[in-house]
């Protein structure tokens, strides 16, 4: 078993060393490193096709319906009122059904 654990570990340090000690790229010998290179000739930003107009986040409200001068706002539905009971700030826990059920 000594053996196997051995063999495995040294495979894996094997196979991790050789990875860290590749070859990184060389970008000295990219077309952009040359010194003759025109960066001017690049495409920029905004030359380039398929521009996402960004769209206005306003809401037109005068294409509504409520905006013509026939419109009649009495027609609309009335709100329902809703009730809101401000729950207790505290727990009565001789309530509770584990209290009960124990037998106090």
């Amino acid at each position: 078993m000594n053996k196997l654990t051995s063999v495995a570990l040294t495979l894996a340090i094997g196979c991790i060393s050789t990875s860290a000690m590749a070859e990184r790229p060389d970008f000295s010998k990219t077309a952009a490193a040359h010194a003759d290179y025109d960066f001017s000739k690049n495409v920029s930003a905004a030359d380039q096709p398929n521009q996402i107009q960004r769209v206005s986040t306003r809401h037109d409200f005068s294409k509504t319906l409520a905006a013509t001068s026939d419109y009649d706002f009495v027609k609309n539905p009335q709100a329902q009122m809703s009730v809101y009971n401000k729950p207790a700030s505290q727990h009565d826990f001789s309530k509770t059904e584990a209290l009960r059920n124990s037998g106090m």
